[in-house]
C-alpha cells in the first residue's frame, strides 16, 4: 500500500447472549473424586469430565443469569464487548477505505467449547455481579441461549503507515476499534505486509585454510588415494598461503562480568596505552566501570593511558546520546586513580574492541560500559594475543572514522610501537608425522594413520588463519557462509528482521541444507524468554522473529530434508552474541547483528560494524557448546554432550595459557565438578541429564573423552605417554589410571623460523 493513511472497514456481527453463574465450580466435585482416587486412566478423567459437562446442574444453588450483547469480528473470528461499536470513526473520514472480506458468521447451534471465549471479555461485570473472583469467574460460568442478529455491520478503524529508523515501513493503529487486533494482525492482511525487499547479495569468499580444506575432503573421501594426496601436498599449500594467521586465540562465552574479566586482561597488558572503542555509555553504571578499569591497573608497573572512544551509532535518532555520553566521559576523566582520555567517533560505529600497544585485542559483542555486571544476558567474544591483529583493527579504526580526532597522535604512537616489535616468522613443523602416517598406511594400518592424520590437521589450525570482517562485508558473509556450509549453521544475532534474515536468505538456507539434511541453528533476542514487550517497537521486533522462524520452520518441515534448531520454540533467548559458525571449521564473532538489517545505509543506518574470522578446528565447537550451555533448552539439540565438553576444555584453558600444555585430567574434572556444584542452573542441568541417563563414573568419564573424537581435547594416559592412547575408559583398568591421565586442548604444529625479520 503507498498511502500514509488508511481506514479499514471490519465487518462485525451481534450476538445476544445469556449466561448463568453458578457460585460452585461445577467441575470441582468430580475433580476432588478424582483427586481421593489413588488410580484412574486418562480415559476414565475424560470420560468424567465430559460427564460433568453435558449434566445440568440443578442441583447447585444459582447465583443469576445475566444478559447481553455480545461483538464478534468477522476477520479473526474474536469476541469483544460493545464498547468497540461506539470506537467506530463514522465522522470526518480521511484517507482511502479498505474494507474486509468477513469469514463465516457463528453457527450458534454448533457453539460448542466457545463459552469461554464468549465470556472471556465480560469476566470483570460477571465477577462484579456475581461476587466471585474475577480469575475464577470463566470456570463457574455457562451459556444459557445465544442468538445473532441478521444485520451485517462495518466498523471503520484508521491505520497509518510509519517508517523506522533502518528505513522499514509498517503499519500501525491510530484511532478507532479492534486496537488488539491491528496491532497482531494487520501486517498479516494481503497489500499490507511489512515492507520485505529481496537483497542481491554481493559475491564475495572466503576460502578456507588450506588444512581445514583437506580436512573437509578427507571426510569426503575417507580413503588411501585422498590420505597420501594430502601428505604430499599440504605443506607446499600452506607455504603459498600468504594469509596471516593468529599467535593466539581464545574463545570467550558468558556474561558481562566474564567479558569484562577479558577486557581486564588486555588493559594489564598495556605498557603505555591501551584503545578502547566501545558504542554506547550509561551514567547509572559509571561507578562499577571506575571500579572496573581501576582493578585492572591495580599494582601495574606502568600505569598505561586508557583512550576511551564511543561510537554512539544511534546518535541521529537520538542526538542528546551524544550530550549524555560526553557527561559519562567527563565522570571517568575526573577519577583519579585512573588516566583516562575520552571521546566521541567522528564516524558512528557500534564496534566493540579493546587494544594494547602489546598486540593483545578483545573483540566482542558486548557493550560494556552501558548495562550492569549482574546482566543475565549471553555474549560472546575473542581474546587474542597477536601484533599484526591489533595493527590491522587500529588500521580500520582510523580508516572507519572511529578514533576521536583529540587521539589521532596517540594511536599512531601506539600503531608505531607495535610495528617495533620483532615480528616472528614462522613454519610449519609436521614432516616427522607425515612419514610416520605414510608408514602406517603402508603398513596397512590405515586405521590409526587416518585417526593421525586428522589430528595433525587440527594441530596446525592452533595457527588459524584469520580476516578481520568490515562493515560492508557482513552481507556477503553471510552469503558465502550459506553457500559453504554442509552439516550445520549456527547463526546468532540479537533480532531476526525482514529485512536482515529476508525471504531470499531464507531460500538459500533452505536449497543448502536440503542437499545433505543438515542442521540450522539460530540464536537470538536478548530479552528474557516469554517476557513482555517493553514497547511497540519491540513487540513489533519479537511478531517478525516469529515470522521469520516459522517460514524456515514451514521449509524444514517440507519433506523432512533438514532440521531446525529450535524445533517449535519462538522466544527470544537471552542472547546478544552475534556470530557465525560453519560446520565447526569456521568462526566469525562480530558486532554486527547481520540477521536483523539489510546493507544498505537506511537499513543499518551508518554505524560501522567489526568482526573477525578464524578457521580453526576447536573453537568454533568449543564456542557452540559454551553458548548451549546457557541457552534455554529449546536451542539446543537434546541430550547433545557438546555443552559439557566445551565446560571442561573451559576448565583446562583457564588453567593455562598454552594449549599443548597436559594438565592431569583429575584436577580439571575437580574444576569442572566445582564450577557445576558453585552454579545452581549448571548443577540442576547436570543432575537432571546424569539422572536420565542413569550415569555412573565411568560412563561420565567416557561420555566427556568422547570429546576427544571432535577435537576438543586430547586425553593420555600419563604426560609420558603418547596421545591417542584414550578415548574410552575400562572399568577394569587399574584406578590409579584415571589419575594419571593428563588432558590437554591441542598441539601447536607451528615453530619459530631461526632467523626472524622486524
Amino acid at each position: 500500500m503507498s498511502e500514509s493513511s488508511v481506514i479499514l472497514e471490519i465487518p462485525i456481527e451481534i450476538l445476544h447472549a445469556v449466561f448463568r453463574v453458578e457460585k460452585e465450580d461445577p467441575l470441582k466435585p468430580i475433580m476432588d473424586a478424582m483427586k481421593s482416587t489413588k488410580k484412574i486412566d486418562s480415559i476414565s478423567q475424560s470420560v468424567h469430565l465430559l460427564d460433568a459437562l453435558s449434566r445440568t446442574s440443578s442441583s447447585m444453588s444459582k447465583t443469576g443469569e445475566f444478559t447481553t450483547l455480545v461483538l464478534r469480528d468477522l476477520w479473526k473470528g474474536k469476541y469483544w464487548t460493545m464498547k468497540e461499536k461506539s470506537l467506530s470513526l463514522d465522522n470526518d473520514i480521511t484517507g482511502s477505505i479498505h474494507q474486509l472480506e468477513p469469514i463465516q458468521r457463528l453457527d450458534v447451534n454448533k457453539s460448542e467449547g466457545e463459552v469461554k471465549d464468549l465470556a472471556a471479555p465480560f469476566s470483570g461485570w460477571l465477577a462484579k455481579k456475581s461476587n466471585i473472583n474475577r480469575k475464577k469467574i470463566l470456570r463457574h460460568v455457562h451459556l444459557e441461549s445465544l442468538k445473532p442478529e441478521s444485520k451485517e455491520i462495518f466498523l471503520r478503524v484508521k491505520i497509518s503507515q510509519k517508517e523506522d529508523g533502518a528505513g522499514r515501513k509498517f503499519w500501525v493503529y491510530e484511532e478507532g476499534p479492534f486496537k488488539q487486533l491491528i496491532v497482531d494482525y494487520v501486517d498479516q492482511l494481503h497489500g499490507f505486509e511489512m515492507d520485505e525487499r529481496e537483497f542481491t547479495e554481493e559475491t564475495q569468499e572466503w576460502a578456507y585454510s588450506p588444512e581445514i580444506q583437506a580436512l573437509r575432503e578427507f571426510r569426503e573421501k575417507r580413503n588411501e588415494k585422498k590420505a597420501l594426496e594430502i601428505i604430499d601436498s599440504i605443506c607446499d599449500q600452506i607455504k603459498q598461503d600468504q594469509r596471516p594467521r593468529l599467535d593466539w586465540v581464545k574463545q570467550v562465552v558468558g556474561f558481562r562480568q566474564d567479558m569484562w574479566d577479558a577486557a581486564q586482561e588486555v588493559i594489564r597488558s598495556a605498557n603505555e596505552r591501551v584503545f578502547i572503542l566501545t558504542s554506547f555509555s550509561n551514567p547509572e553504571f559509571s561507578d562499577d566501570v571506575i571500579e572496573l578499569l581501576a582493578e585492572a591497573l591495580t599494582d601495574h608497573y606502568s600505569d598505561p593511558e586508557i583512550l576511551l572512544s564511543f561510537g554512539e551509532p544511534d546518535r541521529k535518532r537520538s542526538p542528546e546520546a551524544i550530550q549524555n555520553t560526553s557527561k559519562y566521559i567527563s565522570i571517568l576523566s575526573q577519577e583519579k586513580r585512573l588516566k583516562l582520555k575520552g571521546g566521541i567517533t567522528p564516524r558512528p560505529s557500534h564496534t566493540k574492541v579493546v587494544i594494547s600497544d602489546t598486540g593483545r585485542v578483545f573483540l566482542c559483542s558486548c557493550n560494556l560500559f552501558s548495562g550492569s555486571l549482574d546482566s543475565g544476558v549471553l555474549e560472546s567474544g575473542l581474546l587474542i594475543k597477536d601484533v599484526e591483529c591489533a595493527k590491522s583493527i587500529l588500521e580500520a579504526s582510523n580508516e572507519e572514522g572511529w578514533v576521536p580526532n583529540q587521539f589521532v597522535k596517540d594511536i599512531d604512537k601506539m600503531y608505531s610501537r607495535l610495528s617495533k616489535k620483532p615480528r616472528s616468522n614462522y613454519e610449519v613443523s609436521v614432516e616427522k608425522e607425515l612419514t610416520s602416517i605414510k608408514n602406517d598406511i603402508k603398513k596397512g594400518s590405515s586405521h590409526f594413520a587416518y585417526i593421525k592424520l586428522e589430528r595433525m590437521l587440527r594441530n596446525i589450525s592452533e595457527r588459524p588463519v584469520w580476516s578481520l570482517i568490515r562493515t560492508l562485508e557482513h552481507r556477503p558473509f553471510m552469503a558465502d557462509c550459506i553457500e559453504r556450509f554442509d552439516n550445520r549453521i549456527v547463526m546468532a544475532s540479537d533480532g531476526l528482521r525482514s529485512n536482515g534474515l529476508d525471504k531470499a536468505t531464507i531460500g538459500r538456507i533452505h536449497q543448502r541444507a536440503s542437499k545433505s539434511g543438515a542442521t540450522v541453528q539460530i540464536w537470538w533476542g536478548r530479552h528474557t524468554p516469554y517476557s513482555k514487550p517493553y514497547d511497540d517497537t519491540d513487540k513489533r521486533g519479537r511478531r517478525e522473529a516469529k515470522s521469520r522462524l516459522s517460514e524456515l520452520r514451514n521449509l524444514a518441515n517440507k519433506g523432512k530434508r533438514w532440521k531446525l534448531i529450535p524445533r517449535h520454540y519462538v522466544e527470544p533467548m537471552e542472547t546478544h552474541a552475534k556470530l557465525f559458525i560453519i560446520d565447526d571449521y569456521r568462526l566469525m564473532i562480530s558486532s554486527d547483528n547481520t540477521l536483523s538489517f539489510g546493507d544498505t545505509e537506511s537499513e543499518r543506518g551508518d554505524a560501522g560494524e567489526l568482526g573477525i574470522m578464524i578457521d580453526h578446528m576447536r573453537l568454533p565447537i568449543q564456542t557452540r557448546g559454551s553458548m548451549e550451555l546457557w541457552l534455554p533448552k529449546e536451542a539446543k539439540i537434546s541430550g547433545d554432550s557438546v555443552r559439557w565438553w566445551a565446560l571442561l576444555g573451559e576448565e583446562v584453558s583457564m588453567q593455562t595459557d598454552d594449549s599443548a600444555h597436559k594438565i592431569l585430567l583429575i584436577d580439571a574434572l575437580d574444576s569442572m565438578i566445582e564450577r557445576i556444584e558453585s552454579n545452581d542452573y549448571l548443577g540442576f542441568a547436570w543432575e537432571k541429564e546424569m539422572n536420565e541417563t542413569n550415569s555412573d563414573e565411568i560412563t561420565i568419564l567416557n561420555r566427556l573423552a568422547k570429546g576427544c573424537h571432535f577435537g576438543m581435547y586430547s586425553i593420555a594416559q600419563s604426560k609420558k605417554k603418547s596421545w591417542l592412547k584414550i578415548t574410552k575408559f575400562d572399568e577394569n583398568k587399574p584406578a590409579g589410571l584415571k589419575s594419571r591421565a593428563v588432558i590437554s586442548l591441542g598441539d601447536n604444529r607451528w615453530k619459530r623460523e631461526k632467523h626472524g625479520t622486524n
